[in-house]
């Protein structure tokens, strides 16, 4: 994305390596997001007994924190016409569930990927390296579902979920880690605070992404 929308930024960005970042409260929420959803999916890998109470103080206790470090940003609205105070109960009260009852109502799917970390070789020259936040395989159809979760106040428009390079590199990398054909992996993003799962617009996302990273 970055590339295009401006080709000099992604050459002293990623080319020059002048990495500027900066902490935000959008960042640190989203950490926190996934830190939880991260528990709740090793929970249910594992088959444990998930501890909503225990996930709930740390997730109340990382929110605190949060908002004393950002105490005029904690109280804007964003997109949603939402402040973080009513994004956490947003979270705390059913967001948190998701998961647990996506499982229930797919009894056919397993996770087989949490925080799963890759290196992809592209071409003999260029890698990819990173981790896919969720992955999911059907059990009775060897197709493997790869969830990125993100925590957007608003649903993404079409022309972002049209072979996004993020998953045309993910879909890459499943491919090596699991053994599977590019047809049978799917891509989707996971939106907690929209109560909403938006699939990638594209039939095979590796074809239709390649010539975007080429």
């Amino acid at each position: 994305s970055c590339y295009g929308q401006c080709h000099l930024k992604f050459k002293i960005h990623y080319l020059d390596k002048n990495f500027v970042f900066s902490e935000s409260i959008a960042t640190e929420f989203g950490t926190l997001v996934h830190a939880t959803e991260e528990a709740l999916a090793m929970a249910l890998q594992n088959k444990m007994p998930i501890n909503y109470i225990e996930l709930k103080n740390k997730f109340i206790i990382g929110c605190k924190k949060i908002a004393q470090k950002y105490p005029e940003d904690w109280k804007k609205l964003d997109k949603s016409n939402r402040n973080y105070t009513e994004k956490m109960y947003t979270y705390l009260d059913s967001a948190i569930y998701r998961l647990e009852q996506f499982m229930i109502d797919h009894p056919n799917l397993e996770i087989i990927g949490i925080e799963q970390k890759f290196e992809y070789d592209y071409d003999g020259v260029h890698s990819f390296t990173g981790s896919i936040d969720r992955a999911f395989r059907n059990k009775a159809t060897g197709e493997i579902l790869i969830s990125a979760i993100k925590t957007w106040p608003v649903p993404a428009q079409n022309s972002e979920l049209k072979a996004p390079a993020q998953f045309t590199v993910y879909a890459m990398a499943a491919q090596q880690l699991w053994n599977v054909e590019a047809s049978k992996i799917k891509c989707e993003y996971d939106l907690p605070l929209c109560d909403l799962r938006q699939a990638a617009l594209s039939d095979d996302i590796i074809t239709d992404g390649r010539a975007q990273l080429d």
